[in-house]
């Protein structure tokens, strides 16, 4: 059986490491124009990619937890971890 607890926390830190990756756009030449929109001709990286990564990753990350726990599962409490 799949181990969802170690892909959900594999994805956070996916989803992490692309938070990062904006980070790196704009110290590797991007610059965000006064409309909100980054400017990267002179970046190796699209921020469109990263866009598209992070979304995908988080929506890969819902899916997991209502297969895992179903629907209602996304609002119910979680039970204390066992030791």
């Amino acid at each position: 059986m799949l181990n969802t607890n170690a892909l959900h926390n594999i994805l956070n830190i996916l989803i992490s490491l692309s938070g990062l990756l904006v980070a790196i756009l704009l110290a590797s030449g991007c610059t965000q124009l006064a409309n909100g929109t980054l400017e990267c001709s002179g970046s190796f990286v699209s921020p469109q990619i990263t866009a598209f990564a992070i979304a995908g990753l988080g929506a890969l990350k819902v899916f997991v937890n209502i297969v895992r726990d179903g629907l209602s599962g996304l609002i119910k409490p979680q039970p204390p971890v066992q030791k």
